[in-house]
């Protein structure tokens, strides 16, 4: 039961990394092993034949995949998704993709590992803000849903005072305020760092929470801003490998 991280697929856009030409690893798990996109998953939008042949696609390779939302999400589709509750927290499945999970805001999940311990206790945030929705359609492919509600601020730190405020995991899509300069490109740091109510909400999280590893999607780029912390796009990564490397484990 191995848990895998990578970043934003935008759909069908950068969906071809999970392909086993790129990343011979995926020919080799299961139904029981999970994938889990950090945000701007992005399907369905439009129901076009396209992102019907890539969710078919996603949904029969060997493992589980489960996702955050982000800021590139159809949010009035999501809406329409019953919710249940699996491994501890609320979450959506796909009718038609029932291996394609959505892991809702604000809620803590024990997944099964295959190592000591025998899960790993994940929070997932998803959201993030749009810097381009000034050139976006309100309700065509912009949807203000993409930040949390206060609801789910609250949601979410009910759920971490359950556990205590200790986790293994926090996947995100966006990251905290301090850690924008170190993943901005230069010339969005040139033009001034914008906060956001989520990012200025996860420097308070940052201060209250103990985790092993954080890891976000959003920035379209890949790295590690401290051993605590790993911004994923284009990179597929073990979570126990990854935690290892760290002293984490």
């Amino acid at each position: 039961m191995a848990i895998w991280v990578t970043g934003d697929i935008h759909g069908g856009i950068d969906i071809a990394k999970l392909s086993y030409r790129r990343w011979p690893e995926g020919r080799l798990l299961t139904r029981e092993d999970f994938v889990i996109i950090a945000g701007d998953f992005g399907m369905p939008w439009s129901g076009s034949n396209d992102e019907l042949y890539w969710l078919d696609w996603l949904n029969n390779r060997p493992w589980t995949t489960l996702y955050v939302d982000g800021n590139h999400e159809c949010y009035p589709y999501l809406e329409d998704l019953p919710v249940t509750e699996r491994w501890g927290g609320k979450v959506q499945v796909y009718p038609e993709y029932p291996n394609i999970i959505r892991l809702m805001r604000g809620q803590v999940f024990d997944l099964p590992a295959e190592a000591a311990p025998s899960t790993r206790r994940i929070f997932t945030m998803g959201g993030a803000d749009s810097h381009d929705k000034e050139w976006r359609t309100p309700g065509l492919s912009w949807f203000p849903e993409e930040l949390p509600s206060w609801d789910e601020y609250a949601e979410a730190e009910r759920n971490l005072a359950a556990a205590d405020w200790q986790v293994d995991l926090v996947i995100s899509h966006c990251c905290a305020t301090r850690w924008l300069p170190a993943v901005l490109p230069a010339d969005s740091l040139a033009e001034g760092i914008t906060t956001d109510a989520l990012t200025t909400w996860f420097d308070d999280i940052e201060d209250r929470l103990s985790f092993r590893m954080w890891l976000f999607g959003h920035y379209h780029t890949d790295g590690m801003p401290d051993t605590r912390h790993r911004a994923l796009y284009r990179d597929i990564v073990s979570v126990n490998e990854l935690l290892a490397e760290s002293g984490r484990a």
